[in-house]
């Protein structure tokens, strides 16, 4: 039985569906000839409140949706893919390795391509993100430690133990960490962790290794997500860059992969930094925005899907959170 929240969204979406509002949708990005891009992080059936990952089920359903209404390509072959379905692709960020453990035998099942953004330094070291060792270590806590967090300007605590509660309690937190350049957030953090950290160790998320990467690589495009996963938009360009030419001398030294993706980490980052990324060479510049896209820039937006139900990802998919549509149809976003 669907827990109470998971059972309203599938009562809403499947009312939607009903009144032909997904026939809608798919028909406005064939009308305008947008292209979906759809962000996705982890996909296990491993469930930690404070950051859900999307259950197999649903991921391969969503790839039997798309499979069945679009052409799913790749950002190296967008332009030239074919026009007889609306085209969407598949863009995974972080590197997790429940891409190689769930994902991509899925993938492979139903024969389509995704692109994967690692990090650079977790690829290194093994260890996830500080937000994914946060959620870690916040799902393995008790709440008495949980409630010990005071921080200057943070005023959430976490109301139940109830799953929503977690979920939107982590959101928080994580949220508001992330809004602050590493000089700044690492302190915070040290302070967050050390209290959590007296609580029960946990199993750190496992991300992919250099072998994975090149693996996944033989029939995936691999991108980066910065090397340090830090909000850019918080950073100096000086920073920006220093942390950019990491990714490039890590692809070739290290991989010995082409780098033509990046995707900016915590969705965050400026103006300059997306013109010195072009200046740079980079072919595809990924953003989240919840915005369709074009195959004619080098800017894409992305949707992110993070559904409890199939109705619910598979209208993500269509857009039903599309803040705008482009400009002009077919017109590239830069």
């Amino acid at each position: 039985m669907l827990p109470r929240r998971a059972y309203l969204k599938w009562v809403y979406f499947t009312g939607l569906s009903l009144l032909g509002r997904e026939t809608a949708l798919l028909q406005r990005i064939v009308d305008c000839d947008l292209v979906v891009i759809l962000n996705l992080h982890q996909v296990s059936p491993h469930s930690n409140p404070f950051w859900n990952p999307l259950h197999p089920r649903l991921f391969e359903d969503l790839l039997v949706f798309l499979k069945r209404h679009f052409h799913v390509t790749t950002f190296g072959s967008l332009a030239a893919a074919g026009r007889s379905k609306p085209r969407a692709i598949i863009s995974f960020d972080d590197g997790y390795h429940s891409f190689v453990e769930y994902a991509m035998p899925l993938l492979h099942k139903h024969g389509l391509p995704a692109n994967q953004n690692i990090i650079p330094s977790c690829v290194e070291t093994g260890d996830p993100p500080w937000n994914i060792r946060l959620c870690d270590l916040l799902n393995s806590a008790p709440r008495s430690l949980i409630d010990e967090i005071r921080l200057p300007g943070f005023c959430s605590r976490l109301a139940r133990n109830a799953f929503d509660d977690k979920m939107r309690y982590g959101i928080v937190l994580s949220e508001f960490l992330k809004a602050r350049p590493r000089a700044e957030r690492e302190p915070l953090w040290e302070r967050v962790e050390g209290i959590l950290e007296n609580g029960k160790s946990p199993a750190a998320t496992r991300m992919m290794s250099q072998d994975d990467v090149r693996q996944a690589a033989k029939n995936h495009e691999i991108g980066a997500h910065s090397y340090s996963h830090e909000s850019m938009g918080f950073e100096s360009n000086e920073f920006f860059e220093e942390d950019f030419q990491k990714c490039v001398r890590y692809f070739n030294e290290r991989l010995h992969l082409p780098l033509s993706i990046y995707a900016f980490p915590n969705g965050s980052s400026r103006e300059e930094q997306i013109r010195i990324l072009k200046g740079k060479g980079m072919q595809h510049i990924l953003l989240v925005g919840e915005k369709f896209s074009s195959s004619h820039g080098t800017v894409h937006s992305r949707f992110t899907i993070c559904g409890e139900t199939c109705r619910e990802t598979r209208f993500q998919a269509l857009g039903c959170k599309a803040r705008e549509l482009p400009a002009t149809a077919g017109a590239g976003a830069g």
